[in-house]
């Protein structure tokens, strides 16, 4: 890798990691849930932009840092083991399909957009698994039975698919022309 390549790679991982940042401190409705403090918000939208652009290993770098400098900074430290697990294994894992998806597409815009919306859909329901796993073993922790840690995370599962389906929508919406400036920049 040259140094010109280099520094765009340094530059883009940054801008994504404050893009997501952004996202999420920028714009937040909070949902009810009886467990945690869950809000709707655009983070997830800019993770997965990053997902498309830098790849797996980078927009987890991205994403990692964008999420950390929220919780940092709002008070949700309390929430960093829970956001860098669930992080890294989303970047990683659907970084990984959507690179395969992308060779399979071979430079077919079209599929590559509809494979970029998959992978969020993909994206959306590990989300919603990992964030369900997470809470029932965290309130098991601090004392809860099973049944009752199941209960609780069930009544507040609905945000977590209300952000899953706002990332679908948001990244059908962006794929295109955020994917489209990343190659211009590129070149």
């Amino acid at each position: 890798m040259n140094r010109n390549t280099r520094t765009k790679s340094i530059i883009s991982t940054a801008f994504f990691a404050a893009v997501i940042f952004l996202g999420i401190q920028s714009f937040r409705i909070p949902l009810p849930a009886a467990v945690g403090t869950p809000f709707l918000h655009f983070g997830h939208i800019f993770v997965m932009m990053a997902i498309v652009c830098l790849g797996a290993k980078r927009s987890m770098v991205a994403a990692v840092l964008g999420y950390l400098i929220f919780d940092l900074l709002n008070g949700y430290i309390h929430a960093i083991p829970n956001v860098l697990v669930t992080t890294v294994i989303k970047c990683l894992l659907i970084g990984t399909i959507y690179a395969i998806f992308e060779k399979k597409a071979a430079g077919d815009r079209k599929k590559e957009s509809m494979y970029a919306i998959l992978c969020a859909v993909i994206y959306g329901v590990t989300n919603i698994f990992l964030d369900f796993i997470w809470a029932v073993v965290e309130l098991m922790l601090i004392g809860n039975t099973f049944g009752a840690a199941v209960a609780a995370e069930i009544t507040s599962i609905p945000a977590t698919i209300i952000n899953a389906v706002f990332t679908v929508i948001g990244t059908a919406i962006l794929y295109v022309p955020v994917k489209n400036a990343y190659r211009r920049i590129l070149k």
